[in-house]
């Protein structure tokens, strides 16, 4: 078995897809900046697992382009194409239908999302603080969400799109302890 971090191929392709909503000249930048990774997200089966690296290097690229809250944006509106395909809708309309939808149902589900789309990169938990505030700590976190902002703004982004999926917006902030090998996202609405 793999201890390198990996995920999803099917994520990532969303992730792709969803560089089309940063328009036409940021997309047409970020194919002529990555085409190799462009090409081997492209030929990735959906179920594949990829190395981690592949949407580090999609990810870097969209930062380098649109900043940090365009990376932000472009991460929440990926996860809210992602959930609509057939790796994660299964798992919202589970959590809705038993649970209802807001966004603390939505947050305390992450982790079961968390497995289907990462491997080897750290175990999710959701801690509830408050009404309207929840925590995301990944335990055992590696690679680029120890070492790389632009990831991490991502994933934050991504959790705004998990607080939108709940009918709410909100805020995320993240906190990197590398020495404990944590990441915690504060998540706000």
């Amino acid at each position: 078995m793999s201890t390198q971090p990996r995920m999803r191929a099917s994520y990532i392709k969303d992730n792709l897809a969803a560089v089309a909503a940063c328009g036409p000249r940021v997309q047409e930048q970020l194919y002529a900046a990555i085409p190799d990774t462009i090409a081997e997200i492209q030929s990735a089966a959906r179920v594949d697992w990829l190395p981690i690296g592949v949407d580090v290097a999609l990810t870097r690229a969209v930062c380098e382009l649109t900043g940090i809250s365009g990376v932000r944006d472009w991460s929440r509106r990926a996860f809210l194409c992602a959930v609509e395909g057939p790796m994660l809708r299964p798992i919202v309309r589970a959590v809705v239908s038993l649970f209802g939808l807001s966004p603390a149902t939505v947050l305390r589900r992450a982790p079961m999302g968390w497995q289907q789309i990462y491997q080897d990169c750290g175990l999710l938990v959701a801690v509830p603080l408050a009404q309207n505030h929840m925590r995301l700590r990944v335990e055992g976190a590696r690679g680029p969400f120890l070492e790389n902002q632009c990831y991490v703004e991502g994933t934050c982004g991504t959790f705004e799109g998990v607080v939108d999926l709940g009918g709410a917006r909100g805020t995320v902030e993240a906190h990197v302890d590398v020495a404990a090998k944590r990441v915690e996202f504060d998540v706000l609405w």
